[in-house]
């Protein structure tokens, strides 16, 4: 669970880049995207009773100078008023509790924390994710052929809906332009796991961010991609068939 919290880290690092080059102005809207690993699985609260609740985001808050400021004084969450979360209907202020349950959290979290100290404007994230789905299949992307994938529509529908409606969603932000400046995709353990989803996955992708980038209007839309790192350096994958 330490390497859990520590990647949903080091995705925020990844991505921070994006912030210095950013102007002022309208709200900062990052869409992050893909499967389990977006959808998040760190523990906020941890069970005492197994290794001291170690492993989990109130253990770190509590134990490192680093991460105290998460805390009120009372030992309260901390929610950011300068940053917005939307994920699936699930909607707030951003504090802990929008990872795939609501005691967990995904890369968003940490995330948002870097790009709110990091930016003036308010910050809006918009997090589209679903467990065990593939990007030859699931998100599969107009432009790679075949049957478009019902994810990637419904991803892209969600994104609409919500920026189409930032007063419904969010009263605080009524009235106010917005800008989608990153996108955050953390997905590929389905595509890893035989041929020829892994074949064409690199196709696939490069297809999805051109196509995303299409379908929003932004044509050089940054996009940051997350590395699970599941297998390791020496994971194997079914050897391919011969004519291939």
């Amino acid at each position: 669970m330490k390497r859990t919290l520590l990647t949903l880290l080091g995705f925020a690092i990844g991505i921070s880049g994006l912030a210095a080059a950013l102007p002022k102005g309208p709200v900062k809207v990052f869409i992050l995207a893909g499967q389990s690993n977006m959808e998040g699985a760190g523990k906020v609260e941890g069970d005492p009773k197994r290794n001291g609740g170690k492993g989990s985001l109130s253990h770190l808050a509590g134990n490192s100078e680093k991460y105290k400021h998460l805390k009120d004084k009372e030992g309260k969450w901390i929610e950011r008023d300068d940053v917005l979360i939307w994920y699936l209907g699930r909607k707030g202020k951003l504090a802990p509790g929008f990872g795939a349950r609501p005691g967990a959290i995904g890369p968003e979290y940490a995330f948002g924390h870097v790009m709110g100290d990091a930016i003036g404007e308010p910050v809006l994230l918009i997090k589209t994710a679903w467990g065990g789905k593939s990007l030859q299949k699931d998100f599969r992307p107009p432009s790679s052929g075949g049957e478009l994938g019902p994810y990637y529509t419904e991803m892209l529908g969600y994104v609409k809906e919500v920026l189409g409606n930032l007063g419904k969603h969010f009263p605080d932000l009524k009235g106010r332009a917005h800008e989608v400046v990153g996108f955050g995709w953390h997905q590929g353990w389905n595509d890893g796991c035989g041929m020829p989803a892994t074949l064409e996955y690199e196709k696939n992708l490069a297809n999805f961010i051109r196509d995303v980038r299409k379908e929003l209007g932004i044509k050089n839309l940054p996009f940051v991609i997350a590395d699970s790192g599941f297998g390791g350096v020496n994971q194997k994958v079914e050897s391919p068939p011969p004519d291939s």
